[in-house]
C-alpha cells in the first residue's frame, strides 16, 4: 500500500481550476519533487497532499484512509506524523520563538514535562544553527532566520514525512547547506520527503523522483 494516494484530485480557487485531476502514489521512504513553472499548481498539490487544503474533487489517502474522513484521533496522529515547512515560514507573529516551537509539543505531547519540552526546543535550534535569543518574535528575525525556525518546528515532533515548500528560499548559501544536510539525514533514516523547489542546486542535492506539474496536470 502506498503511503499517499491521490485519486483524480481536483482543486478550484476563485472559479479557476488549479489542479485539474491528478492521480499519484507516494511510497514510504521515498523522495519526491513536485516541479514545474510558477503558477502550475505544485504548491497547491503539496498542500492538498498534506491535508492543508480540501480537494474540490477526488480523494487524498494516507495509508489507505481518506484524510477528509479521518476521525479526530487519527487526524491528530496524521498531523504529528507529517510536518510541513511553508514557503513564507508561517510562524505565529504574536508568539516568541520559544512559544512557536513549544506549541506543536504542547499539541501532540501534552503530558511532556516543561523541562523536556525546553530541551527539545534547544536541540532543534542547535540542529538548524539558530543562535539568537528565544524571546524574540518572528518580526525581529531575518527571512532566513524565520525559515530556520520553521524547519526546526517541523522537526520537533520527529515526523515520518516532511512536506517542504521552497524550504531553502531566503537562506544564504551557508544556511541552505545546513538545511540540505538535515534533509539528507532525514532521508537516510528511511523517512519520506515531498518537496517543491525552483532551485536547481536543491533539486540536484536532494534528488529523488521528479513529478512535473503542467497547468494543473501531471505531465507525462
Amino acid at each position: 500500500m502506498a503511503l499517499f494516494t491521490l485519486d483524480d484530485v481536483k482543486f478550484n480557487s476563485r472559479n479557476k481550476e488549479v489542479i485539474r485531476g491528478i492521480s499519484l502514489e507516494i511510497e514510504e521512504g521515498t523522495v519526491n519533487g513536485l516541479v514545474g513553472k510558477s503558477g502550475c499548481g505544485k504548491s497547491t498539490l503539496l498542500k492538498l497532499m498534506a491535508g492543508i487544503l480540501v480537494p474540490s474533487g477526488g480523494r487524498v489517502l494516507y495509508k489507505g484512509t481518506d484524510i477528509q474522513l479521518m476521525n479526530n484521533t487519527r487526524n491528530k496522529e496524521f498531523r504529528r506524523e507529517c510536518a510541513f515547512v511553508f514557503q513564507d515560514s508561517a510562524l505565529w507573529a504574536n508568539q516568541d520563538i520559544q512559544q512557536n516551537l513549544n506549541l506543536p509539543l504542547q499539541t501532540h505531547n501534552p503530558k511532556m514535562p516543561l523541562n523536556e519540552r525546553l530541551q527539545k526546543i534547544h536541540e532543534v535550534c542547535e540542529l538548524v544553527k539558530y543562535e539568537k535569543p528565544m524571546n524574540l518574535r518572528p518580526v525581529d528575525l531575518s527571512m532566513g532566520e524565520q525559515k530556520k525556525i520553521a524547519f526546526a518546528r517541523a522537526l520537533i515532533n520527529n515526523p515520518s514525512t516532511l512536506f517542504l515548500d521552497e524550504c531553502t528560499e531566503s537562506l544564504d548559501r551557508k544556511g541552505g547547506a545546513i538545511i540540505v544536510d538535515l534533509i539528507k539525514n532525514f532521508i537516510e533514516s528511511g523517512k519520506t520527503v515531498v518537496y517543491v523547489s525552483h532551485s536547481t542546486s536543491f533539486i540536484t542535492a536532494i534528488s529523488g523522483r521528479l513529478h512535473v506539474i503542467d497547468e494543473g496536470l501531471l505531465s507525462e
